[in-house]
């Protein structure tokens, strides 16, 4: 019976888990402003706002949280306790 398949030597190349959300973050961060206001052209908010809630767990997110206005979408810094 003939292979129907191929087998050739490869490396695995490296895993990359840097997003565009945590860049997001990031960006946030070094404006040093309280809360800002944003949105991705092109990109539902509902998507937008899991893929946020996802990067603000890791340890990029610390001392941010997502706040909702309606269909608006900011970012706010937490306020010391």
């Amino acid at each position: 019976m003939a292979k129907t398949y191929k087998l050739t030597e490869g490396n695995v190349p490296e895993r990359h888990t840097a997003s565009v959300y945590a860049d997001i973050v990031a960006d946030f961060l070094a404006q040093g402003t309280d809360s800002m206001k944003f949105s991705i052209e092109g990109m539902k908010p509902a998507t937008l706002r899991a893929g946020l809630r996802r990067a603000l767990k890791g340890k990029e997110g610390g001392g941010v949280r997502l706040v909702q206005r309606g269909e608006e979408t900011y970012l706010a810094r937490r306020l010391a306790e």
